[in-house]
């Protein structure tokens, strides 16, 4: 097995040391506060996509438990399976993004190994698998009690909810599935 090298970048491209005080933090008059995060990577296009995984998967999270608890027992294994794929990669991207910010360092050194690449594929996979499935379920078992309930002058507000969860959980998959592409693209020096 040939040697693994690891390349880090000697500067940030605005011609300083990636540690250095003047690309950290930021400026409140002559002092510069926060100099321990890198608030430069939220700017970024891989902090950008990061950012929109975390707030989506939140977005889709908050929803299932909000309004999806009464009918998990109607949806069945499409929620707990949602609900699970949700949970597990809204952790990790939520430590990847607390990682990244603290430390560009971080970023580089988990950017050019293989870890990103699968990790978004596998997260890609995931929500569109899930999303196909809440949305089967949604259709089949909840779009029923909607229709009765709305002509008996009820409500039934899981149905347009979880409608509305696994739309966003298909968005999730594409902006995860755009991230793993941008990861290999970093991973074969491409960009």
């Amino acid at each position: 097995m040939p040697p693994t090298v690891i390349r880090m970048p000697t500067s940030t491209g605005r011609g300083g040391h990636l540690n250095e005080p003047q690309n950290r933090g930021f400026r409140i008059g002559c002092c510069r506060v926060c100099t321990c995060l890198n608030l430069g990577f939220f700017v970024s296009k891989n902090g950008i996509l990061k950012v929109f995984e975390l707030v989506l998967g939140w977005f889709c999270q908050t929803m299932l438990v909000q309004f999806g608890m009464d009918s998990a027992k109607d949806i069945g294994e499409a929620f707990w399976g949602f609900l699970t794929t949700c949970s597990a990669f809204l952790l990790t991207t939520t430590i990847l993004l607390l990682c990244y910010s603290i430390s560009s360092r971080t970023f580089h050194l988990v950017r050019q190994s293989i870890f990103e690449v699968v990790y978004n594929g596998l997260a890609c996979a995931m929500y569109l698998s899930a999303s196909s499935y809440l949305g089967f379920a949604v259709n089949v078992f909840l779009y029923p009690k909607f229709l009765l309930f709305k002509t008996t002058g009820g409500i039934h507000s899981a149905y347009p909810a979880m409608t509305a969860v696994y739309y966003m959980g298909g968005i999730v998959g594409l902006v995860y599935g755009v991230d793993a592409f941008v990861a290999y693209r970093h991973l074969k020096g491409f960009a």
